[in-house]
């Protein structure tokens, strides 16, 4: 198993990605696509502004530039904001840089929506940590600012008896912004977990890795050891070329890292995951 990392020398090596928020093979930019929007007056002084198939209330100037940077917009050159308050106006607008990776990586999933982004990988680490010999009680995905995969070993509550002192049971926890990381479960009069530890593997650690990462929580077969009548779907499954399994993540969830959203994408394709692409 690989030597383990402490939680210094992990954030050490992320550090040192910081001032790269996107390699230099990624800046492969297209013409900013442009748009015209239409900021009309609404309620208590605010313009309504109709974008992307959602309406925002803007109440001044930084107010405005502030929603136009989140979801990816400039204003275009030679336009006065303070001509738009308080009356509105028309508004001619360019795709930023932050909105062109975004655009990139949407078309890396095709009809996948954002919210379901990770669900692929998630399906092929939980293959393979069955495959392994573990038991999932459940897995889920969380989707906010970041994305975040919880993936529970051991028995589902219902299989468990009644009254019975129940051992806290581990999770396997995954972030786009940081990696793969273990915790005990919380305790019923308890509302966050303990024992929270990194694990000594990438970003995108491949499925496999993942599991042999995590086998000794259950006792699991040691790297490389067969475990006969557990074949997990994907064990001969190979990631497509050029997928990078450490990606620059910088620990910020607004940024846009297209090789994290390649590699995230190659999982569409993982047998665990068929069906995720038509859902």
């Amino acid at each position: 198993m690989p030597k383990k990392q402490s939680t210094a020398a992990k954030k050490a090596r992320r550090a040192a990605h910081q001032g790269a928020k996107y390699t230099s093979a990624l800046r492969q930019h297209r013409t900013p696509r442009p748009a015209t929007v239409r900021l009309t007056p609404g309620e208590r002084g605010a313009l309504e502004m109709s974008l992307d198939g959602h309406t925002r209330s803007v109440y001044n100037m930084d107010s405005l530039r502030n929603s136009l940077s989140w979801t990816g917009w400039d204003v275009a050159a030679g336009q006065d904001l303070q001509d738009l308050f308080p009356d509105g106006g028309q508004l001619q607008l360019i795709r930023s840089e932050r909105g062109m990776l975004e655009d990139q990586a949407t078309e890396l999933w095709g009809t996948v929506p954002f919210h379901q982004t990770a669900d692929a990988y998630a399906l092929a680490v939980v293959a393979a940590i069955r495959g392994r010999g573990g038991r999932i009680a459940d897995w889920d995905v969380h989707v906010d600012e970041d994305r975040r995969i919880y993936i529970t070993l051991g028995e589902d509550n219902e299989d468990r008896e009644p009254g019975e002192d129940q051992p806290l049971r581990w999770v396997v926890g995954w972030m786009d912004t940081s990696g793969w990381f273990t915790f005990r479960e919380a305790a019923p009069d308890e509302s966050l977990g303990s024992c929270l530890s990194d694990l000594a593997c990438p970003v995108m650690a491949l499925p496999e890795d993942v599991a042999a990462e995590v086998a000794h929580l259950w006792g699991g077969a040691p790297v490389g050891e067969p475990l006969p009548g557990l074949e997990e779907p994907g064990r001969n499954w190979r990631p497509p070329h050029g997928y990078v399994q450490d990606p620059p993540v910088t620990g910020d969830a607004t940024d846009v890292v297209l090789d994290l959203e390649r590699s995230l994408s190659a999982y569409l394709q993982h047998p665990a995951a068929a069906g995720i692409q038509n859902a």
